[in-house]
């Protein structure tokens, strides 16, 4: 049985364990946490993994909010992986700010068991092998917010308080990418469910995501995914139910 619950914690130290496994995922503020071998901070964007009678001792600001979900049994991606703490995508963050507004709602049994399934859903695609560095934090957020701004690395790097040379090192160390690759790959996925689930046309969807030139966009994206926009369009427009 999985149940998820919006929480806030005291400023007091506390120290317990439990009998299930236990996610704790930050949406406002930040845990101060000492579990097993781990002793940090967990930020927004992370997600702290307790497991069955692991003590553990923890704190928090009074403003701060977090979802904690608790789990019979891991999904396989988060059994495998030896890591405490883990950087979660901005989908799964985007849905916990959406659960923060559903669990404070009415209670509908039926809803709770959809948005447990969604959550899981979205948990088991996490790739948990990697905690994003923080200096990288503010970098990732700007870029994914301004898809349509060219981006330098002296720029961002600043952003991150490091030299280029250092940044360049510490993104790649930290994503296993390099800025290009990220950048393109934020661009084409962006691009692709506009496509999808937009009635924008092609260029203004190359637009949004920084190309002004068509051209070098189709080259792009049928590169990326192997089929060029319109394809992509026209693939998924006949399978959608045609409405009235």
């Amino acid at each position: 049985m999985t149940t998820l619950s919006l929480r806030a914690y005291t400023s007091q130290a506390t120290v317990h364990d439990h009998e299930q496994h236990q996610l704790v995922l930050p949406i406002r503020g930040h845990l101060d946490i000492q579990v097993g071998s781990h002793q940090g901070t967990v930020v927004t964007g992370e997600c702290v993994i307790i497991r069955p009678g692991e003590s553990h001792l923890f704190h928090a600001k009074d403003a701060a909010r977090f979802i904690v979900a608790d789990l019979d049994s891991l999904p396989d991606n988060l059994a495998a992986s030896q890591r405490v703490v883990f950087s979660i995508s901005t989908l799964l963050m985007n849905y916990l700010l959406f659960l923060e507004a559903q669990l404070q709602g009415e209670v509908d049994r039926n809803i709770d068991q959809l948005s447990i399934a969604l959550f899981l859903g979205l948990l088991e695609k996490q790739t948990c092998d990697h905690r994003v560095d923080r200096r990288l934090l503010r970098v990732l957020d700007t870029m994914k917010a301004q898809l349509d701004q060219p981006h330098d690395v002296a720029s961002l790097a600043r952003l991150a308080h490091l030299s280029p040379t250092q940044f360049h090192k510490v993104f790649r160390d930290s994503l296993g990418i390099s800025v290009k690759q990220y950048l393109t790959a934020r661009r084409m996925e962006r691009a692709r469910a506009q496509l999808i689930h937009t009635d924008l046309s092609v260029q203004q969807v190359a637009e949004a995501v920084g190309y002004q030139n068509l051209s070098a966009f189709s080259r792009r994206f049928s590169c990326y995914f192997g089929q060029s926009p319109r394809e992509m369009t026209r693939q998924y427009s006949s399978l959608t139910p045609a409405t009235d």
